[in-house]
């Protein structure tokens, strides 16, 4: 197994590609083994295609991680498995494409299957999913939050993941995410920045923005009718 970073979301990998593994053998190699980190991914093929399928750090599957599909692609470059350019694989979520440079990874995200205003304890947001479910919620300074507390009391109302973000300027966000799955904040979340992108769309009709997360900016792009999420990746550690 292999630790990598994308934005300071932390991932476990493991190479499945000549041992697969069933549900509850993954289940346990989470448990036993991510430890800090955030989610583990597994490399797997599925038609043909390299296969991702992500499970957070409580030991169950999510259909979809947006930083965990660039560190997916990052590491199958790294293992020579890839070359730079554009690569479609599978993952819970469908088919998508990324594309993969040596020092970057963009990734077409999920396609919103449902977008709607709602309330929950009178706290305004939206309620998007984007391969998983996001309550996105606009505030001022949102670094005075108390994520862990309110991000948890939210989540639990709305069994979303929780992204509280505002406006710098006019292409310019920050954004700080409470993970279900995860249940804690984490550094960095690409769907939720990508619900929070849906969000401010709506508002702007801006085609790119930056996004300002506690582990670094990513940025959110419109090219052919899809929505690309961009940042770094690291290989942290072996083993």
């Amino acid at each position: 197994m292999v630790r990598y970073s994308a934005n300071g979301n932390s991932f476990v990998i493991f190479n499945l590609l000549t041992k697969p593994m069933n549900d509850y053998e993954k289940e346990r190699l989470v448990l036993e083994n991510v430890g800090d980190d955030d989610g583990a991914l597994f490399v797997e093929k599925k038609d043909e295609l390299f296969a991702m399928d992500y499970f957070n750090r409580d030991g169950k599957r999510a259909k979809f991680c947006g930083n965990g599909s660039r560190a997916f692609l990052k590491y199958l470059f790294d293992e020579g498995y890839i070359n730079e350019g554009r690569i479609k694989f599978w993952s819970y979520a469908g088919v998508l494409e990324g594309i993969v440079k040596r020092d970057k990874v963009s990734v077409a995200m999920p396609d919103a299957s449902s977008i709607e205003k709602v309330y929950f304890d009178s706290c305004e947001g939206y309620l998007i999913t984007v391969g998983v479910p996001h309550f996105v919620v606009r505030r001022e300074n949102v670094e005075k939050i108390d994520v862990e507390k309110v991000g948890k009391y939210l989540r639990d109302l709305s069994n979303a993941n929780v992204d509280f973000f505002e406006e710098i300027s006019r292409g310019f966000l920050r954004i700080r995410t409470y993970e279900r799955g995860v249940e804690r904040e984490t550094k960095a979340c690409g769907s939720g920045a990508t619900a929070t992108f849906i969000v401010y769309r709506k508002e702007t009709k801006v085609t790119e923005a930056t996004f300002y997360t506690l582990g670094g900016p990513l940025r959110l792009y419109l090219s052919e009718g899809k929505i690309f999420l961009e940042g770094s990746v690291e290989r942290c550690s072996e083993g």
